[in-house]
């Protein structure tokens, strides 16, 4: 195992890969821990931000969780069951089940984004959304979403984001219809005081947590997003068909 140095790989991404290919082998079973980040930065001659970026990929990707003093351990691996779902703005999605939206937005700015997110936008400029969506007038919901800023720079002084499904203005305004994208839902926990703060639950609260890669009918990617579901106020259903 080896970093290629004259790669146009990023080096922590080249070290990710190494690091989930000893974990998918079994190099690392479930609950081993991983070597220190000081070993990872001697066998690989990296430096620590290198090897710090490559451990917060891994664990964006759960496959790894880190403890403060005690390392990084590998995670159980989860099942991955696929199912078809409609790509619908939830604004129309709710109304069809009865509910009002309404939005407020948080954080509409310019950011370089963290490793994971550049990864999936493509470029370490990103417009940053991050919003409260209530049902009926109650929280359920923080979304932050990453868009490529190269693509989306005046989404910066849109004022009609707590009106309008994110969506529908990229239709509208841009002619960028989401037509297809990989969505991934799991129970995990909040580590972040301000999303606990924002869903008004405690840290550690097992919650929905969804994170969705999107792409417009030209198959170029509108934006990244994570969101949290307030555990007492989300019911997922799924609509299930059989081919014959």
């Amino acid at each position: 195992m080896s970093i290629e140095r004259s790669s146009p790989i990023p080096l922590y991404f080249q070290l990710a890969g190494e690091l989930r290919a000893a974990i998918e082998s079994g190099a690392y079973p479930p609950g081993s821990k991983l070597p220190t980040e000081g070993e990872l930065c001697q066998q690989y001659d990296v430096s620590r931000s290198v090897v710090r970026q490559a451990l917060q990929s891994l664990a964006h990707d759960n496959l790894i969780e880190t403890e403060r003093g005690r390392g990084a351990f590998v995670l159980e691996r989860k099942v991955p069951i696929a199912l078809v779902q409609q790509l619908d703005p939830l604004l129309e999605s709710m109304a069809k089940a009865g509910f009002k939206l309404t939005t407020r937005v948080l954080k509409q700015e310019r950011i370089k984004p963290p490793a994971h997110v550049a990864e999936q936008i493509g470029e370490n400029d990103a417009v940053f959304l991050e919003r409260l969506r209530y049902a009926d007038g109650v929280v359920f919901l923080v979304v932050r979403n990453f868009l490529p800023y190269s693509r989306f720079p005046d989404l910066l002084q849109s004022k009609e984001l707590e009106d309008v499904s994110l969506y529908q203005y990229l239709a509208k305004r841009y002619n960028a219809v989401a037509t297809t994208g990989k969505r991934q839902v799991e129970l995990a926990r909040i580590n972040e005081e301000a999303i606990a703060a924002q869903l008004h639950v405690e840290m550690n609260s097992y919650v929905l947590f969804n994170r969705e890669v999107t792409y417009d009918q030209n198959k170029h990617l509108l934006e990244y997003y994570e969101s949290w579901h307030h555990p007492d106020r989300t019911r997922l259903t799924i609509d299930l068909h059989r081919t014959y």
